[in-house]
This record gives structure tokens, C-alpha cells and sequence, in this order.
């Protein structure tokens, strides 16, 4: 009897220990989850956005051979400086410095030859006024023909002259009337002949421009067997040797123009809101570790890569290192201007299948709110453009309660001050 009542007793022990062991691994499942909350605050941003590139030029300049030929001589080297005007590249001009005699002598014989019709021209506007002389003359003796003929003709009428007489006058006044005609068609000629004479002056001088624009192309023929440099800069490759034959656009040299050179790097698309040209940059180069270059940005692309969703970035520096590399890896800290904002904590963000957002406490239990987002601040703080105000409160670090099944769950928040918000190292 004492035997089933110790069993039983022991049972109904059993039983009572795991109904608690039950109810406390319940209540430990489904007790309130203890979460930190930070407050939402207008603060003065200061982002620091990274890009990653290469040392480049603005003003880069490929030489080439514009016309074929052969490199006679070349007098720099890769890494040497030049000045605008310098010459850097001869190549063979023997036939090109012929074609200039030739042409030079073309024209010499056009010259020529204007002259000696401007000398056939004034012959026949000579020949011309001697014929209007000629007119006038006959037309003068035509005149005094034909008053004669008259005269007689009232006297034969009169009977005071023989017939001979007048018709001798009569004679006299046809003659006039043919010199006169004759006159006129040798004049008539003569004009022919002073502007056929016009003419082949206009052709010679025609000649003579033709002769100067032959000239003209072969001395910059010549001209082009000199390569000078377009720039002042420095050599960065030389592609070929002398001895080498070249066509047109045949690459020989390679330059660059220090003064030019600035750092190309590539930004996220979601941080270079902020950047304007003007902001202030600090640039590192992989050959000089350890040291930082002030520069700013001055140019920014207008066209994102669509692949990877970075923009283009240029900047330059206010003092260059002395030696530069063309292609050297670098990176650069853009500071845009300050500003305030409405911020949250970076270890606040959470990014969901939704979108980037936090999660908020509401009435005890977990609520994600979405956001659109700015600039990050390297003090831990991320801009927020849409979604959240000023005063509101987020959760910190959620960790394993940042999925989105937690939505509704019933949590107990306890807040955090900022001076330990600016501290926490935590990611988002």
C-alpha cells in the first residue's frame, strides 16, 4: 500500500514538473522581445563618399603621320617634357621638297605669262582708239563729200559746172561713205580683239591663282613631313623608332598635359546625390602610401554605367604630386557641403525585400516602416528623405528580429541616448 502511494506520488510529480517546465519554455518563447530604440534627430550632415579609379588627363594627344612616309629622326623619349612648338618628329620630305620647286616655278611661268598679255592687251586697245581715230576721220571727210556733192549738184542744175564735174564730187562723196564703213568694221574687230585680250588676262591670273594653291598644297606637304607638339606637357609612349615607315594616322608619339590631370573615380549611384562640382576631395594615390592630396571635383558625368550603377567623378588636385603615372590606381573622399537633415542611425537600417527601412515600435509591438534614403555620415547616421520625422523612434541593431516575419511582435523598448548612438560600431 505505502509502495503505490510512493509511485503515485512520484508520478503526479512528474507530471506537475513538466506541465512547468512547459509553461516556462512557453513563456520564454513568447515573452515580449527587449529591444533599444534611438530618436530620429535633424542633425548637421557631413557625408564622406568613397570612389575608386584611375589617374587620367583631360588633355590627352595622340600624334600621328598625317601623310606616308618614313621617320628620319625623333628627338624625345618616353617620360621627356616638351613645349608647344617643339619639334619632335622629322620624317622624309626629298620628294615633297621637289614638288615645292616645281609648283614655285609653275608659278613663276604664270606670272609671267600675265604680264605678256596684259602687254597684247594694251596693243589692242591701242589698235581701238586708232580705229575710233579712223571714224572720225572718215566720218569727217564723209561730211565734207557729201556738202560738196550737194553744192555741185545745185550748180550742174544751174548749168554754172560741167557734168564731169559733179560727178566727180558725186565720186568723191562715195568714197567717203566707204572709208567711213571700212572704218567702222576695223574698229569693230579691233573691239574684238581688246576683249579677247581681257580674257586670256583673266585666264592668267586664273593660272596664276591655280599655280599659288598648287604651291600652297605641297609646301603643307612639306610642312606635314615636320611633326611639332600641339602642347607643353610630357611624353607618355613613344610607339615607334626612326627608320620606321608611317601612313596617315599611323600612332608615333603620345602626350599629355599635366596641368590637366585629375583622378576619375567611380561612385555608387545612391550616394552621389550630394556631390557638386566644387566639393572638396581628398585623394590617395597606390604609389605614394600613406599620403593624401587636397583636391576638388570638377567635373561629373551626366550618364550613369547601367551595369554596375556607378557615376563618373573627376577631380583635381589643388597641388599635383611631381610625378604622375597615366592609369594609376587611386581612390578619393568627397566631402560635399554640409547640411541638415533629418537622420536616423545607420544601425537602425534594415534592408528588407521591401526596401530599406526600420523597424518602429508601436503600441508595444514591431512595425517596419520603409524609407527613402540620402547621404551617409561617417559619424553613423544616414539621411532620410522620405518616411520617418524628426522625434520618432527606431529600433537599434535588431539582429535576428530584422525579418519581416516579426512583424506585430510584441516587444518591450528601451531608449538610447545619442553619445552612445555616435559610438555604437554596429552595422546595419
Amino acid at each position: 500500500m505505502q509502495t503505490r502511494l510512493k509511485v503515485n506520488l512520484n508520478r503526479t510529480m512528474l507530471i506537475v514538473g513538466a506541465f512547468a517546465l512547459f509553461g516556462g519554455g512557453l513563456w520564454f518563447l513568447l515573452r515580449p522581445a527587449r529591444v533599444t530604440t534611438a530618436e530620429v534627430q535633424v542633425r548637421r550632415m557631413a557625408p564622406a563618399i568613397q570612389g575608386v579609379g584611375t589617374v587620367e588627363a583631360k588633355v590627352v594627344v595622340q600624334l600621328a603621320a598625317k601623310i606616308a612616309g618614313r621617320i628620319v629622326s625623333m628627338s624625345v623619349d618616353q617620360g621627356d617634357t616638351v613645349r608647344a612648338g617643339q619639334v619632335l618628329v622629322q620624317l622624309e620630305n626629298a620628294e615633297s621638297s621637289a614638288e615645292v620647286e616645281r609648283a614655285a616655278a609653275n608659278l613663276d611661268r604664270a606670272k609671267l605669262a600675265v604680264a605678256a598679255q596684259q602687254a597684247a592687251l594694251l596693243r589692242a586697245q591701242a589698235g581701238l582708239a586708232a580705229a575710233d581715230a579712223a571714224i572720225a576721220k572718215a566720218r569727217s571727210n564723209q561730211s565734207i563729200a557729201r556738202v560738196n556733192a550737194e553744192r555741185w549738184r545745185k550748180l550742174s542744175a544751174s548749168n554754172l559746172v560741167a557734168q564731169m564735174d559733179l560727178d566727180e564730187r558725186i565720186n568723191a562723196a562715195q568714197s567717203a561713205d566707204a572709208e567711213l564703213r571700212s572704218a567702222e568694221a576695223l574698229r569693230e574687230a579691233a573691239a574684238k580683239e581688246v576683249a579677247v585680250q581681257e580674257v586670256s588676262v583673266q585666264v592668267a591670273r586664273q593660272d596664276i591663282a591655280a599655280a599659288q594653291a598648287a604651291l600652297a598644297a605641297v609646301e603643307a606637304k612639306k610642312a606635314d613631313s615636320v611633326i611639332t607638339s600641339p602642347i607643353t606637357g610630357y611624353v607618355v609612349s613613344r610607339e615607334l623608332e626612326a627608320g620606321a615607315a608611317v601612313n596617315p594616322a599611323t600612332p608615333i608619339l603620345k602626350l599629355a598635359d599635366p596641368r590637366t590631370i585629375w583622378v576619375t573615380v567611380f561612385v555608387d549611384e545612391r550616394e552621389a546625390g550630394p556631390i557638386t562640382v566644387g566639393a572638396v576631395a581628398e585623394v590617395a594615390l597606390r604609389s605614394l602610401p600613406g599620403r593624401v592630396f587636397r583636391g576638388k571635383v570638377v567635373r561629373i558625368r551626366r550618364e550613369s554605367d547601367r551595369v554596375t550603377e556607378q557615376l563618373t567623378v573627376d577631380v583635381g588636385f589643388d597641388q599635383p604630386p611631381e610625378r604622375l603615372t597615366l592609369g594609376e590606381q587611386a581612390e578619393a573622399t568627397i566631402r560635399p557641403t554640409a547640411k541638415s537633415a533629418i537622420a536616423l542611425p545607420l544601425a537602425a537600417l534594415v534592408q528588407s525585400p521591401k526596401g530599406a527601412g526600420a523597424w518602429t515600435v508601436v503600441d508595444g509591438r514591431l512595425r517596419f516602416r520603409r524609407a527613402r534614403l540620402g547621404m551617409v555620415d561617417p559619424a553613423g547616421w544616414i539621411e532620410v528623405v522620405e518616411g520617418f520625422a524628426g522625434g520618432e523612434h527606431v529600433v537599434i541593431a535588431p539582429g535576428k528580429l530584422a525579418d519581416l516575419k516579426n512583424e506585430g511582435r510584441r516587444v518591450t523598448a528601451a531608449a538610447q541616448t545619442s553619445d552612445a548612438i555616435a559610438s555604437d560600431k554596429l552595422s546595419p
